[in-house]
């Protein structure tokens, strides 16, 4: 029986936004950036990952419709814009301290970060802040969750996740096209942790489980700059190289 998790519960709808405030905020970064063309192709700011090496739709992980697990992008990932890249960094370097916060999975429970779902080869496991919730609306500044390298109390932050409850759509997310969000048709929850995906209702019951359907939560990793000596091909890919 299809179920809901109060740690899946949003309370209010929202829908897809124009991306506004990304262009507030090219506008006010330019007043203070050095020089637009920096952060172009070449250009001496542009991090690594404004021009990812692996530009496969969906990450090259199975797309289709909303009943799959990844929204329907047709293009593939690609080269940001100046302004583009200038913005997703500042996005990234504003939600960046406070997950450096909780550098090991011990350190995130200990300030009430539970662990939602275990590691899973390629993502690790997902820490979900218990008094935040998932939102509704994208928040640049307040990942959803966080990622660790084990499940024991010193594994290693590796990543964040937002986590968006923005319906039949994911949400306008970050500047460019490089944030393929994806979402789960059911999870099987049992004692409030995820213990499986995409298992039907008696498979998760048999596992003393109920699913829940996840179908309007969407979600999108982003992978510390650097993490174990790699640098990503892409800073929004599904799984990470490094975590097997």
């Amino acid at each position: 029986m299809r179920g809901q998790s109060p740690m899946l519960e949003s309370t209010t709808p929202n829908r897809r936004h124009f991306r506004l405030v990304p262009v507030v905020l090219v506008l006010a970064l330019l007043s203070t950036a050095c020089n637009y063309l920096d952060w172009g192709p070449g250009g001496p700011e542009r991090p690594w990952w404004c021009d990812p090496t692996d530009t496969e739709v969906n990450d090259g992980h199975g797309g289709g419709a909303h009943g799959g697990h990844h929204f329907p992008y047709t293009e593939p990932k690609g080269p940001l814009t100046a302004g583009n890249c200038l913005v997703t960094d500042y996005m990234i370097e504003q939600a960046l301290p406070l997950a450096e916060q909780f550098p090991t999975a011990g350190d995130a429970e200990d300030n009430g970060w539970f662990q939602l779902a275990p590691w899973i080869p390629g993502q690790g496991t997902h820490h979900l802040d218990l008094s935040y919730g998932i939102p509704s609306q994208f928040d640049w500044t307040r990942p959803t969750m966080l990622m660790y390298d084990s499940n024991s109390r010193s594994g290693q932050l590796t990543g964040m996740v937002w986590a968006v409850a923005s319906g039949m759509h994911p949400p306008a997310g970050f500047p460019g096209d490089n944030d393929h969000w994806h979402a789960h048709q059911a999870l099987c929850f049992r004692n409030g942790t995820i213990i499986g995906d995409g298992l039907t209702d008696a498979e998760c019951a048999a596992l003393g489980g109920n699913n829940v359907d996840s179908s309007g939560i969407w979600l999108l990793h982003v992978w510390l700059p650097v993490y174990d000596g790699w640098l990503a091909t892409d800073i929004f890919n599904k799984e990470h190289p490094s975590i097997n």
